[in-house]
């Protein structure tokens, strides 16, 4: 499994370098039904759910329970869920949908679904279906028909393309080069 987590880092970091900056632990392992866990800094985990032993409290964990099916792709959008950049992007995307696009969430994005099958409050199923439909753009997680069909309008476009250079730009290496990973040891990664 070295040689996939060291494949799959080495091609997340290189297209999107935003991924760098988080420093994330990634191993294969138990995540429960899910393709993948994340556990942010300082995050327990729930009682059903407790952050894995391998993954320190100051460090941010990905656990991939199906890598057979998760790409550098799929890691790009995990750690979205821990970055303030696309954490404010999907705020700032909910607060400015319609009510017709919130309904069109509602149809196309398994993860509203899902969160509302498990009786969870309506807010949460907003939230991660937005946070599916950012993937579904910026992504390409969702097929073109769904992205069309959400109809985002120019100022949603713009805070979604600008993600998305944020999340392809290297800020942290002013040589001009891409934080690469130096060696994986245990699901530890040192960046140079």
């Amino acid at each position: 499994m070295d040689d996939y987590i060291n494949n799959l880092m080495s091609k997340a970091v290189e297209e999107y370098p935003f991924i760098a900056k988080h420093n994330p632990i990634v191993m294969v392992g138990n995540a429960g039904e899910d393709y993948a866990e994340t556990w942010p800094q300082n995050e327990p985990g729930a009682p059903n759910a407790p952050r894995p032993k391998e993954f320190p409290i100051d460090r941010v964990g990905v656990m991939i329970g199906k890598p057979n099916e998760f790409t550098h792709h799929d890691l790009a959008g995990e750690l979205m869920h821990v970055d303030p950049i696309a954490n404010k992007t999907r705020k700032d995307l909910i607060d400015s949908m319609t009510a017709k696009q919130l309904a069109t969430l509602a149809t196309v994005s398994g993860d509203f679904k899902q969160t509302m099958d498990e009786g969870r409050p309506a807010a949460d199923a907003v939230q991660n279906g937005t946070d599916s439909a950012m993937r579904g753009y910026l992504l390409n997680q969702w097929p073109k028909e769904a992205n069309d069909e959400m109809k985002y309008n120019k100022d949603q476009l713009k805070m979604l393309e600008s993600l998305k250079s944020y999340m392809k730009q290297d800020s942290g290496n002013k040589s001009g080069g891409v934080a690469m990973p130096q060696h994986y040891s245990s699901g530890n990664w040192k960046l140079i």
